[in-house]
């Protein structure tokens, strides 16, 4: 059986991924989107209203709109699991094998993203979005005046706190431990805040309500439980970033992300990537679009170079008889 071979192979169907994907595929290189979903965690966001542009949106329209896009400009694309990433003997090809099938491609741009972490408390999953969130810094905008509480670890837990009190007029922080860890100053600063109630040597039991989240019950060390009213809740456990399948080609900080730098390069030349899984400062959606396009410019470029040709730098370009020019 043939191996199919591609100059592009981009892994990850969310906001990155899918923007690398539209700037290489509208250089008319042959690439293949690898994905297990659509979107990643932009389905998560019922409600988008910081992506420039837009006002009245939705992650999982976005997604929809940037894979149209990218089919629109020839792109091909499968929902599949990578499992290994190999370099090919006696080439500068990387070999990708899947669940499914297997590709051959000049330059690959890893988009995995990460997927929080859950808290694995009863009917967590049923108000996803719903009023229990994990992206303080992207939806405690919604919670201007409103009752929230937050849980989480170290400085993930902290962050959502501060974050949270500039917004809501009550902020629970519950954690397990009798003392909060972290940056000092950051602790100071919770404390010090009239709208935030300290929750120590306490752990979140379960949450309910009617169409939207309406009560989070906590448990403390003793074992005894309280119920309180709170509109959102945010859990901050960190994430999870599955890389196990490329890491031993590429630089991976202790933070479990992807070390890249300008243009999204990789340690390895023909790695890129781009997005979440990656030491970005800022994780959000039109920081990882950015990258995102960079990342695929920049293996496109690589790609040129194998071929004796410059490459390009930027996307503008414009066609006077059968010359295209880029600019």
């Amino acid at each position: 059986m043939s191996i199919e071979q591609y100059e592009v192979v981009v892994v990850g169907a969310g906001p990155a991924g899918l923007s690398a994907g539209i700037f290489v595929a509208r250089q008319r290189a042959k690439c293949m989107l690898i994905s297990k979903d659509l979107g990643g965690q932009l389905n998560l966001i019922p409600k988008l209203e910081n992506y420039p542009g837009t006002i009245m949106s939705s992650g999982p329209l976005l997604a929809k709109t940037l894979e149209n896009q990218y089919l629109t400009f020839g792109g091909e694309m499968t929902f599949d699991t990578v499992q290994k990433v190999e370099e090919m003997e006696g080439s500068t090809d990387l070999r990708i094998k899947t669940v499914r099938s297997e590709y051959i491609t000049k330059a690959l741009v890893l988009a995995p993203g990460k997927v929080p972490n859950n808290l694995g408390v009863e009917n967590e999953v049923q108000f996803q979005n719903k009023g229990v969130h994990y992206c303080t810094k992207c939806d405690a905008p919604f919670y201007q005046g409103r009752i929230t509480a937050t849980v989480g670890v170290g400085g993930y837990l902290l962050e959502s706190g501060i974050l949270l009190s500039r917004m809501a007029s009550k902020v629970y922080l519950i954690y397990r431990g009798g003392q909060l860890g972290g940056d000092k100053d950051m602790i100071e600063s919770l404390k010090r805040k009239n709208n935030v109630e300290l929750v120590p040597n306490s752990s979140v039991s379960f949450v309910k309500g009617g169409n939207a989240l309406q009560q989070i019950q906590i448990k403390d060390n003793s074992g005894s439980e309280k119920t309180i009213d709170v509109d959102g809740l945010f859990i901050e456990m960190g994430s999870k970033i599955n890389l196990d399948f490329v890491k031993h080609l590429i630089k991976i900080n202790t933070k479990g992300e992807i070390e890249v730098t300008e243009g999204g390069k990789t340690t390895h030349p023909a790695i890129f990537a781009a997005g979440d899984a990656t030491n970005i400062p800022y994780k959000q959606i039109v920081a990882a679009c950015g990258d995102g396009a960079a990342a695929g410019l920049s293996a496109f470029n690589y790609i040129e170079k194998l071929k004796g040709k410059p490459g390009i730098r930027s996307d503008w370009k414009k066609t006077i008889g059968d010359t295209v020019y880029h600019y």
